[in-house]
């Protein structure tokens, strides 16, 4: 499909062109990096419940790309999609959390929608979590818990959670995971 007809079918009001449309801009992919044209079409998409488009519409309101940023509205889709159980979406708004953008500071819900993401496998929010065990943020510090989620993103290629291991010193722990 040539970018001539994925317009039309967006332009026709199908939400997974609109997505795909969007993230083409968002990304340069075939096009040219167009932020204000990705909002848009992502926007539609995101409208009609299309669960990558309002993951994508928050994290452009939290980046502020191709809008002005806006933690209020980042929080809105990103609450939508995190509800429909996509980790991505549940690893920001454990981000969103945890920092205190656009809501309270709440370590306890961070806590809860990082381990959602982890638990889904998604490298991000397990390194995140790590983080947590490792500061104590919400949680009882903990090396081993911290050396458990980092070690699984480890496995997935996370360089941040390798960077992490090495750190921390957290292969000394890893072992604890099985005996």
């Amino acid at each position: 499909m040539n970018i001539k007809q994925l317009i039309e079918k967006a332009e026709a009001g199908d939400k997974i062109f609109q997505s795909c449309l969007g993230t083409m801009y968002y990304k340069g992919d075939g096009v040219s990096i167009d932020y204000e044209k990705a909002f848009y079409w992502i926007k539609k998409s995101a409208a009609q419940e299309h669960v990558n488009a309002m993951y994508n519409l928050g994290y452009m309101y939290w980046s502020g790309e191709g809008t002005s940023q806006d933690y209020e509205e980042a929080f809105y889709w990103l609450s939508k999609a995190a509800e429909e159980r996509f980790a991505p979406a549940q690893n920001y708004l454990g981000m969103m959390y945890r920092d205190g953008d656009g809501v309270d500071e709440d370590f306890e819900e961070a806590f809860i929608w990082l381990s959602i993401a982890a638990k889904q496998n998604h490298p991000n929010a397990q390194c995140r979590l790590a983080l947590m065990y490792i500061n104590g943020n919400g949680v009882p510090e903990s090396l081993s818990e911290a050396a458990h989620w980092a070690n699984l993103a480890y496995k997935q290629g996370s360089e941040f959670a390798a960077e992490m291991m090495d750190e921390y010193e957290l292969w000394d722990y890893i072992e604890t995971y099985y005996i």
